[in-house]
């Protein structure tokens, strides 16, 4: 059974997980800019000491790109539901 609510709130959804994404992938564009490195490449230079980074901001940045991934496919669940969603929608 379709309704338009459904598809509001998944469309809600969508809207939401889209600005998550967004604001995590501006924080990690932003400390790959500080520190020349990725999460990864930051993480194995922190451990070897060539490079400083207070392992607060070395955490928040692991939760950071940990997340991505999370809210990525969250994101393709919704878009993929809602369009699952219209399809029914438009069969007699």
């Amino acid at each position: 059974m379709h309704t338009d609510e459904y598809e509001i709130s998944i469309a809600r959804e969508i809207n939401h997980c889209e600005w998550v994404v967004k604001k995590i992938q501006k924080r990690l564009a932003e400390r790959q800019q500080r520190y020349g490195l990725t999460y990864p490449e930051a993480e194995i230079a922190a451990a070897e000491g060539r490079v400083s980074i207070k392992q607060r901001e070395l955490g928040d940045w692991k939760e950071d790109f940990e997340a991505l991934t999370v809210w990525e496919q969250r994101l393709e669940e919704y878009r993929e539901a809602l369009a699952v969603m219209r399809i029914s929608a438009s069969r007699p």
